[in-house]
């Protein structure tokens, strides 16, 4: 962790970073203690490796075994997308290489999705017999029905240009002429930290509260009672400590020194 960014890689490099039981309860572990963690006010998520992510390991997800357990395969990709949707902290993820299937799933559920140029994205589920279940949810919401509805339905390829077109990535970093390893492009480890270092330099509770509101409104019609929540909010955030101190630097022409505390009343 450095400057109140951590980075949590994906570290399965032999089976180029796909997503098993084990790396799904781990990511879920540490999705839990740094949501709590003071420390902590931005996630990076990376890949190790060549690439970002083949998705869900298939040997794992459609084994015997796996099917026989108490939890399916299935739930726990579901649980481990919707911790990472509702993570309450800032989450950028790096793809680079390619990012397949269930990975398109950490992708959809990422605030801000920085992408090497060539690297690639696919919905390849159709191609396998197989339909993106689990992201689904969290695709459409990034993306639009119809828009997922194609990309899904034609399960091809996609470049990086493509992907920000649609709405899957936000920002763009050139390639590197040999592949885009992780940690080996200069450009991208740059993009990263000014945009991880901005976001840390924000109200940390303010930002855990534009997260939640966000999501709230997106899904909600405009009514009495949501303007009532909104005003609501509105009030009860500026009389926090972080609003008072960001008020009094602002005024006062300073960075300010955000009060320590992870919990929102």
């Amino acid at each position: 962790m450095s400057g109140r960014v951590c980075t949590l890689w994906l570290s399965r490099e032999e089976t180029r970073n796909a997503i098993n039981g084990q790396m799904a309860g781990e990511i879920l572990t540490c999705l839990d203690a740094l949501a709590h963690d003071e420390g902590v006010r931005v996630l990076i998520l990376r890949g190790k490796g060549r690439v970002f992510c083949a998705g869900g390991d298939l040997n794992w997800m459609l084994s015997r075994d796996a099917n026989k357990a108490v939890e399916r395969p299935a739930d726990l990709l579901s649980k481990l997308f919707y911790s990472l949707y509702y993570f309450p902290k800032p989450v950028i993820a790096y793809v680079h290489g390619f990012a397949m299937g269930g990975a398109m799933g950490l992708v959809a559920c990422s605030d801000f999705v920085v992408a090497a140029e060539d690297a690639f994205f696919a919905f390849s589920e159709v191609k396998l017999g197989l339909v993106p279940a689990t992201i689904s949810p969290f695709v459409v919401k990034r993306i639009g029905e119809f828009r997922s509805r194609q990309l899904m339905l034609r399960g091809d390829r996609i470049s990086a240009g493509e992907a920000k077109d649609a709405g899957l990535a936000d920002l763009l970093v050139p390639a590197l002429g040999s592949g885009d390893a992780s940690g080996g492009n200069p450009m991208a480890e740059r993009l990263l930290t000014e945009l991880a270092g901005a976001l840390a330099a924000n109200a940390p509770l303010a930002m855990q509260a534009c997260k939640a509101l966000v999501t709230k409104v997106a899904s909600a019609d405009i009514t009495d009672d949501l303007l009532a929540f909104t005003s609501d909010l509105l009030t009860r955030i500026s009389e926090r400590p972080e609003a008072r101190e960001g008020i009094r630097a602002f005024q006062e022409k300073r960075r300010p020194e955000w009060p320590e505390g992870n919990e929102i009343e």
